[in-house]
Parts: C-alpha cells; sequence; structure tokens
C-alpha cells in the first residue's frame, strides 16, 4: 500500500488522463511485451509507473482501455502477458478474461481487480486466468514476480500440452485429440461444401519386420512411412498415429475417388520405396480402409468403419485400399 500511496500523492497534480510508456531496464537482451487493459486512467498509470521503478525486468507496456481495442492490439501485435481489469467499459466481470482466453489461449493472463473476490479468483483461473491481484495490495517486486510466475507458469503448460498431443516415434500428433480434430475437419468440409473422409493405413506384415530385425530397425521404418505421408498428403490434411503400425488421415475432398486417388498416392510411395536401415534394405507395402463421414456419425463410429474396410483391405491381398461411402451398401474398391 505505501508504494501505491506515494505514487497516488505524486500524481495528484498531474493530468490524470496522461498517458505513460515503461521504459524497463534491458537484462540479457530480453524485453517482457506486456498489454494493459485497464479504463480508469490513475489505476493505468499507478501501473506504468510501479513498471518503470522496477529494475528486474525489461518491460515494454502498452496500455489500452477497453475489451475491443485489445483485441484490435493483439490481431497485430505479440504479447508475452496480459493485466485485464475485471470491469471495462465493454467487457465486465469473468467476460473479461473469457473473451480473452476464446480470441488467444496462448497468452498468459492476469485479471486486476479493485475489491478482494475469492470466489472471482478461483473463476478466473478455472476459466484460464494464470494469476488474480487486488488494485492496491501489491507492490513493484510482488507485480513483477506475479507477471514472471504467470509466464513461466502457462509457457510449461503449453508445452506440456504440446507433447501430449505429439507422437514422440515419428513427430506426428497422436490420438489424444483426435474427437476434436475429427468434429473441427468436419465442419471445415461442410463450409467448403466437401466432404470429410477418413483413412486408416496400416503397414504390411509389420510383426515380421519386428520379429525379423528387432524393434528398433521397426521405428526406423514407421518414422520413414511418416515421413512419405507428410509429404504426398495435401496440406489441408490432418495425420495421426493411430496406434502401432496404423496411421489416421482426415481429408476434405469433393468425392469419395478423389480421396481414394490421394490414399493411393501414399501407398504407392510406400510401395516403392527400399529402406536401408545400417546393412538391411527394407522393402514396405501398406493397406488401407476408407470411408465418408456423415454429419449424424460420431467419430468412433467413422473409425470402426475404416477399421472394418482396412481389415477387409489385408485380407483381400494387401497393398490395396478398401472404400466406402456414408452408406454401407455402397462401397468403392479398387
Amino acid at each position: 500500500m505505501g508504494e501505491y500511496e506515494n505514487i497516488i500523492r505524486e500524481l495528484e497534480n498531474q493530468n490524470p488522463k496522461e498517458t505513460l510508456r515503461a521504459p524497463g531496464v534491458q537484462e540479457n537482451g530480453n524485453q517482457y511485451r506486456v498489454l494493459l487493459i485497464e479504463d480508469d486512467p490513475m489505476d493505468a498509470t499507478i501501473l506504468m509507473r510501479l513498471f518503470g521503478k522496477q529494475q528486474k525486468l525489461s518491460v515494454a507496456v502498452d496500455h489500452v482501455s477497453s475489451m475491443c481495442e485489445a483485441i484490435e492490439r493483439l490481431q497485430n501485435t505479440d504479447y508475452d502477458v496480459a493485466l485485464v481489469d475485471i470491469n471495462l467499459p465493454d467487457a465486465r466481470g469473468a467476460e473479461s478474461f473469457e473473451r480473452l482466453r476464446a480470441f488467444d489461449s496462448r497468452l498468459p493472463i492476469i485479471v486486476l481487480t479493485g475489491h478482494d473476490d475469492d470466489e472471482l479468483a478461483v473463476h478466473a483461473i478455472r476459466c484460464g486466468a494464470q494469476d488474480y491481484v487486488a488494485k492496491g495490495h501489491f507492490t513493484t517486486a510482488s507485480l513483477v514476480r506475479v507477471i514472471r510466475f504467470a509466464i513461466e507458469r502457462q509457457r510449461m503448460v503449453l508445452g506440456y500440452l504440446a507433447v501430449a498431443d505429439i507422437d514422440p516415434l515419428t513427430g506426428l500428433a497422436n490420438r489424444r485429440n483426435l474427437q476434436w480434430k475429427y468434429m473441427s475437419l468436419l465442419i471445415d468440409a461442410q463450409t467448403q461444401h466437401r466432404s470429410l473422409y477418413v483413412a486408416l493405413i496400416g503397414l504390411d506384415r509389420f510383426k515380421q519386420i519386428n520379429s525379423m530385425h528387432g524393434r528398433c530397425v521397426g521405428d526406423v521404418v514407421l518414422k520413414n512411412a511418416a515421413v512419405a505421408m507428410v509429404e504426398l498428403v495435401e496440406a489441408d490434411s490432418s495425420i495421426v498415429r493411430f496406434g502401432g503400425k496404423e496411421f489416421s488421415v482426415m481429408m476434405a475432398a469433393t468425392s469419395i475417388s478423389e480421396a481414394q486417388a490421394q490414399v493411393q498416392r501414399v501407398l504407392d510411395r510406400l510401395a516403392g520405396m527400399t529402406m536401408q536401415i545400417g546393412d538391411i534394405e527394407i522393402n514396405v507395402t501398406a493397406s488401407a480402409g476408407l470411408v465418408e463421414a456423415g454429419s449424424d456419425q460420431t467419430w468412433e463410429d467413422v473409425f470402426n468403419r475404416c477399421d472394418q474396410m482396412l481389415s477387409q483391405a489385408k485380407s483381400s491381398g494387401r497393398n490395396r485400399v478398401e472404400a466406402m461411402a456414408k452408406s454401407p451398401e455402397l462401397q468403392f474398391v479398387i
């Protein structure tokens, strides 16, 4: 409270609408960019002065007075952290940080309020805010500490999420968010007046490769197969390591024959590759089940049908695509 009161006394003879920019101090060439979203000119000036007094961080602060202004800034500038007043002219209470969170879920958010409110604090954290401070209840040192902790905490969270979503062997996405990806791609395809097609691609006789040459060689085969798929599949498609020797490809296309041709290109590439792994040369083929996703079908139903078609492709001789339209009665086989 002492620092706050001193700064308020300093400002009594100044224009309360004065806009300041915290200069910060360079430390190892790093600078934190802070977006201050505060509609009270006096509170904004106090915070800017606090930033200017601290010596531990290099801080560049941009101040806006409304959520609309904040969204505009975020569209053009990357910030390390946002300090958000809980009551803005165009966003009050929980809406303040919820709107920011919806616009950019990566941005660490620290909520500012003029009074203590434990319930709001808990709600803010549950909705994605990194911390919560009451105006007048922090010093320069504690404000800097809150900002540093919020930034590092969010970086850790994003890092854990990224690692959790990635298959460590192939570098492809894993099945963790498969349902969300399926629904997102289905909506995108419908918006483009196209259909979503889902393929399940499985390497043929992969157990034999592991048995004959060991799992380390099998791992290299999986990596090489993943690289080939990434090179051939369209940029707006999604490739996921489904598990074991199987990969999933979700793609938008105007017809099942178009999607089928894309999957066939992947199979042709794999069949034409000779993988040189040490002194070992390995040739591998793959089979695929392809289905058209219906708007009224769950992702579990779609992938179950994919699995059925993949089994049919393997039992029909391998190194082929078995395709099914939305209706199980309409099957297209190559």
